[in-house]
């Protein structure tokens, strides 16, 4: 008799996740014979143990979360294109005694996307991305896909630098302390920091410097509405969560794991607006 398939998510830490009730709704609504998908705290000191310790215990199948995906991405030994091209993984894949590593955080951040924002925001047009992490390297491959001019700013120098080294995909490094001169020329600008989870707030940028056609995202989901999207919120500028890009990152998961695309119904999406 199989065993029935174990999944969850990682991270340091993972409480704020939301992965299981969406996973755990898929997993009934499609009758997969599965276990509940789990959330699992994990050291970044003690990866590879407390991973392999997971392995052992029969998981087949893992999401990956800050500020674990450089981590996967070194510890899988197979590897596909997309994360290859990012250097992250945000998806494990345990079978026939390999890892393999993937990441759907790029399939998910571009299928978030509303195509009017694209062609008024993206395509042909100046994107900023702060942040330099595992999330930043997705997004920047997302937005080159979509055809948009990609600047990369972080805290630090270094990491933005050593992202565009990585990636090779055109793109301009901005300086934190120049984002004042430049912001006003962004079409359209994503978070992809820590900043905003917590108590934590996210001061970044000066919203009466950004245009009031610009678009502005958030990957932060919980809190619903960060201080970054709140300062955009009352300069009248359209912004979004990253809720959506959860759902469909988590979808694209979920297939591989299980080989079946989940539907984004409004059952679901209703259930984590009420969370």
């Amino acid at each position: 008799m199989t065993q029935s398939k174990k999944t969850g998510v990682i991270g340091f830490p993972v409480d704020h996740s939301i992965s299981p009730i969406i996973h755990n709704h898929w997993i009934k609504e499609n009758n997969i014979d599965a276990v509940n998908y789990e959330k699992i705290n994990i050291d970044p000191e003690h990866f590879e143990k407390e991973v392999c310790a997971l392995i052992e215990s029969g998981i087949s199948g893992l999401n990956v979360t800050v500020p674990l995906k450089e981590l996967a991405f070194s510890f899988a030994k197979e590897l596909t294109d997309v994360s290859k091209q990012t250097g992250a993984v945000n998806t494990l894949t345990f079978k026939k005694g390999t890892v393999c590593g993937d990441n759907t955080d790029v399939i998910g951040f571009q299928r978030s996307l509303d195509q009017k924002v694209v062609d008024h925001n993206i395509h042909n047009k100046n994107c900023l991305v702060l942040g330099a992490g595992g999330a930043a390297r997705a997004v920047v491959c997302a937005i080159h896909n979509l055809g948009g001019r990609v600047y990369i700013c972080n805290r630090t120098l270094e990491k933005a630098e050593q992202i565009q080294r990585f990636l090779q995909t055109e793109s301009e490094v901005v300086d934190q302390k120049d984002l004042g001169d430049v912001v006003g020329e962004m079409q359209f600008i994503v978070n992809t920091t820590s900043l905003g989870l917590g108590n934590t707030n996210n001061t970044m940028i000066n919203f009466t410097k950004v245009d009031q056609g610009a678009f502005v995202y958030d990957l932060i989901y919980n809190p619903k509405l960060t201080n970054f999207l709140s300062d955009a919120q009352k300069r009248n500028i359209q912004y979004q969560n990253g809720i959506k890009m959860l759902v469909e990152q988590a979808a694209e998961s979920f297939n591989i794991w299980h080989n079946v695309l989940p539907k984004n119904s409004d059952l679901l999406m209703n259930k984590l607006e009420g969370l």
